[in-house]
């Protein structure tokens, strides 16, 4: 995924600047951030939408790549997986400290979800919607031959289903921040 990325980062940065810089922002911060509208804005510009996999489906992958609390999302996942012996050999429960919280202010205080997404976060939710544009049905069970067996599935890996909607939905249709070469091009001095 990184080797997919990285040659297009400057023109995926581009893209993402161009839907984050709306008329409405308050401030510079502001216009460093994807709302949902932006990112609507982003789906119907591109045609990112198929039939089995909509916008409003999108939108929990923007919600996903928005999550301030991963680490402790991951933690308590693992934990519920434990069985009862392997627990005993645990410390006590006031004893434990878990995952810490995100700290994502200057001045040290837990982040909280903005449902804005940065830079970083946004391509995280590309790379989740190509795996599940290119997969809308994984996961679910499948039984055509009626067998009582689920079905194997036809998986498309996550660096094909990235390249593919990279290269030919985003990239060729997505529009591009360009004020810096407009102000190269036009504001010259005479």
């Amino acid at each position: 995924v990184h080797d997919i990325i990285h040659p297009l980062f400057k023109e995926l940065q581009m893209i993402f600047l161009a839907y984050t810089r709306s008329i409405s922002e308050d401030s510079a911060e502001d216009a460093m951030e994807m709302s949902m509208d932006e990112f609507h804005d982003f789906v119907v510009d591109v045609g990112l939408e198929t039939k089995a996999y909509r916008f409003e489906t999108m939108t929990i992958q923007f919600t996903k790549a928005n999550a301030t609390n991963t680490a402790q999302v991951r933690a308590q996942r693992q934990e519920s997986k434990r069985d009862a012996q392997s627990r005993g050999n645990d410390a006590p429960d006031w004893q434990k400290t878990g995952p810490g919280k995100v700290k994502g202010t200057s001045d040290g205080k837990e982040a909280k979800k903005d449902a804005e997404l940065v830079l970083y976060e946004f391509l995280n939710m590309l790379v989740r919607i190509a795996f599940w544009r290119a997969n809308p049905k994984f996961g679910n069970w499948v039984d055509k031959d009626g067998d009582g067996k689920m079905d194997k599935q036809e998986v498309v890996p996550v660096p094909y289903a990235l390249s593919n909607m990279l290269n030919e939905i985003i990239l060729p249709r997505a529009k591009r921040e360009n004020s810096a070469a407009f102000r190269n091009k036009e504001m010259q001095d005479p």
